[in-house]
């Protein structure tokens, strides 16, 4: 039952990530392929729980 957290924890992992390298390292934009790698593994999982969850 708790492998139905781990995205969410991996979603607040990555907007940790998102947050320092936006604020603290301010080098997003050399790092913008690894954002949509993240969106899309976001938005992935988004829909299976949208799906799981029906």
């Amino acid at each position: 039952m708790l492998r139905m957290y781990i995205p969410i924890l991996f979603f607040a992992i990555f907007i940790g990530w998102l947050l320092y390298r936006l604020l603290i390292m301010k080098d997003l934009k050399r790092n913008l392929n690894t954002v949509y790698v993240g969106l899309t593994f976001t938005g992935v999982w988004i829909l299976i729980y949208f799906f799981l969850l029906k």
